[in-house]
Protein backbone atom coordinates (compact mmCIF):
# COMPACT_ATOMS: atom_id res chain seq x y z
CA UNK A 1 0.00 0.00 0.00
CA UNK A 2 2.44 2.56 0.80
CA UNK A 3 4.54 1.44 -2.06
CA UNK A 4 1.92 3.00 -4.29
CA UNK A 5 1.53 6.03 -2.77
CA UNK A 6 5.17 6.92 -3.42
CA UNK A 7 4.40 5.96 -7.09
CA UNK A 8 2.04 8.03 -7.32
CA UNK A 9 3.44 11.00 -5.56
CA UNK A 10 7.22 10.22 -7.82
CA UNK A 11 4.69 10.18 -11.54
CA UNK A 12 2.88 13.38 -9.82
CA UNK A 13 6.17 15.34 -9.08
CA UNK A 14 7.63 13.95 -12.45
CA UNK A 15 4.56 15.34 -14.94
CA UNK A 16 4.72 18.89 -13.45
CA UNK A 17 8.55 18.39 -13.71
CA UNK A 18 7.84 17.74 -17.31
CA UNK A 19 5.88 19.94 -17.63
CA UNK A 20 8.30 22.90 -16.47
CA UNK A 21 10.62 21.40 -19.11
CA UNK A 22 8.09 21.68 -22.03
CA UNK A 23 7.15 25.72 -20.80
CA UNK A 24 10.85 26.33 -20.82
CA UNK A 25 11.20 25.02 -24.41
CA UNK A 26 8.64 26.52 -25.85
CA UNK A 27 9.63 29.59 -24.15
CA UNK A 28 13.49 29.22 -25.83
CA UNK A 29 12.02 28.45 -29.05
CA UNK A 30 9.27 31.49 -29.34
CA UNK A 31 12.06 33.81 -28.55
CA UNK A 32 14.76 32.50 -30.58
CA UNK A 33 12.05 33.25 -33.33
CA UNK A 34 11.25 36.58 -32.21
CA UNK A 35 14.81 37.20 -31.93
CA UNK A 36 15.48 35.75 -35.59
CA UNK A 37 12.62 38.16 -37.27
CA UNK A 38 13.66 40.83 -35.07
CA UNK A 39 16.85 40.40 -37.19
CA UNK A 40 15.77 39.84 -40.36
CA UNK A 41 13.74 43.21 -39.99
CA UNK A 42 16.63 44.95 -39.41
CA UNK A 43 18.61 43.73 -41.93
CA UNK A 44 16.39 44.63 -44.48
CA UNK A 45 15.59 47.44 -43.30
CA UNK A 46 18.82 48.68 -43.59
CA UNK A 47 20.15 46.68 -46.73
CA UNK A 48 23.62 45.52 -45.01
CA UNK A 49 22.40 44.71 -42.07
CA UNK A 50 24.11 47.31 -40.05
CA UNK A 51 22.14 48.14 -36.95
CA UNK A 52 21.19 52.32 -36.41
CA UNK A 53 24.46 53.21 -34.60
CA UNK A 54 26.74 51.93 -37.31
CA UNK A 55 24.55 53.07 -39.91
CA UNK A 56 24.55 56.83 -39.11
CA UNK A 57 27.43 58.87 -40.26
CA UNK A 58 30.38 60.35 -38.04
CA UNK A 59 28.47 63.55 -39.37
CA UNK A 60 24.92 62.57 -37.52
CA UNK A 61 26.63 61.36 -34.49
Amino acid sequence: MEGTLFVNGFLSYLVVYFVFIAAIVIAFVIGFTLRKNKNAKMITADGAGNTEDTAKTDEEK
